[in-house]
């Protein structure tokens, strides 16, 4: 069986982490399964490199910050390498370039286009273990490139397909994914399992255990992803296709805080869209409330960007720049009255909602963010408690 399993850097912060992770490799090698390790830069090492970065060059270009946060995941790599030899075992590192990992050449947010794993299995067959940096690719010109927020746990998913892997383990600082963030939910439960589309959903809505990238890959591929924690190695949270799962409608509740919605004016909805790509802004809900009128939920740092350069234009607008969004999340979820049943808390508990949304698989209502913690915890006692 073909394993790969993904350290974040919380997990690979220090030679004591490091050892703990080599031990653990080798352990599941022992139990007779060809192994594949993807690795994070050590905890804390990107966000250094990026400030040594601005401390020469208040704006440096892609392609420069790129070849630079490179190098922390090979650092993490080349490490557990030599730590996995000094436990007996064979362990050789790879980075992008030399596995052809090929991607776009979007610098700080590139896409995976190819992988070749003829690399890997060539050494996986001569009972090596692999090690790969998780974070960057390498474009048809050869400049290495960075994958982008998520960019670790796509690269794995994508690495185990190309390898035709039996399952994904993601090792974070968490121990699964919760019916509600255990930070702001006392009593929210671990998820024993859970579908690819709940998840998508979850994280789409504001989880930010796994990102969308990720899973969405797992999916097509329908290759089961663990997720579990590296510091206790107990059973985590398994995301895998929907005939696998519970009975269960509810399935969690996510958050998105500092969210703002903007109102504009705009004659042409072809236009208005062309200028949301131009700006990059990240729309969460895009809605059109009359003939020339919309309403477009954002980050709020998006929103006041965006306001900013169609105000310049001479576009009017409304914004309101204290909302966040609560969903929650379950198959099915649209065709159980779920929706109209939070719509009545809500309303007997006096949080105004600003905005509804829903599919089959979630319902997300815009609310003042100081309604937020709160909206969260009567939702999960009504659904989980």
């Amino acid at each position: 069986m073909i394993v790969v399993q993904k350290f974040g850097g919380t997990s690979l912060k220090g030679s004591e982490r490091l050892r703990e992770v080599a031990k653990w490799v080798v352990k599941n090698k022992n139990e007779g399964n060809k192994m594949v390790v993807i690795v994070s830069a050590p905890g804390g090492m990107t966000d250094s490199l990026i400030n040594e970065a601005k401390e020469m060059n208040t704006n440096p270009k892609g392609r420069e910050l790129d070849m630079l946060l490179s190098v922390g995941e090979q650092i993490s790599a080349a490490l557990l390498a030599m730590g996995i030899e000094e436990l007996g075992e064979k362990a050789v590192s790879f980075n992008a370039s030399q596995l052809q990992l090929k991607t776009n050449g979007e610098h700080n947010n590139a896409k995976i286009l190819n992988i070749s794993p003829e690399k890997i299995l060539e050494n996986l067959n001569n009972d090596y273990i692999v090690i790969v940096t998780g974070f960057q690719g390498v474009d048809d010109e050869g400049n290495i490139t960075t994958l982008g927020r998520g960019g670790s746990d796509t690269s794995a998913v994508a690495i185990g397909a190309a390898v035709n892997a039996n399952k994904i383990e993601i090792y974070t600082d968490v121990d699964g994914v919760y019916t509600s963030d255990p930070r702001i939910i006392k009593n929210a439960k671990k998820i024993k399992n859970i579908s690819f589309d709940e998840m998508i959903e979850m994280a789409d809505k504001g989880s930010k255990v796994l990102h969308c990238r990720s899973v969405e890959l797992a999916s097509k591929y329908e290759i089961p992803i663990h997720l579990r924690s590296a510091f206790s190695w107990r059973e985590g949270t398994w995301i895998k296709k929907e005939k696998t799962m519970e009975n269960s409608v509810v399935r969690g509740i996510s958050n998105i805080n500092n969210l703002a919605n903007l109102k504009i004016n705009f004659k042409n909805m072809d236009e208005l869209v062309d200028r949301l790509e131009e700006n990059n802004i990240n729309v969460k809900l895009f809605q059109q409330l009359e003939n020339s009128k919309f309403s477009i939920l954002t980050e709020k740092e998006d929103a006041l960007r965006f306001y900013k350069v169609l105000k310049k234009d001479g576009y009017s607008l409304e914004i309101n720049d204290d909302l966040g969004m609560i969903s929650v999340i379950g198959l099915g979820i649209a065709s159980n009255n779920i929706p109209r049943k939070l719509t009545k808390i809500l309303n007997s508990n006096e949080i105004n909602i600003d905005s509804i949304s829903s599919n089959q698989t979630s319902v997300s209502y815009v609310i003042s963010q100081n309604n937020l913690n709160n909206a969260n915890a009567i939702f999960h006692r009504e659904l989980f408690e």
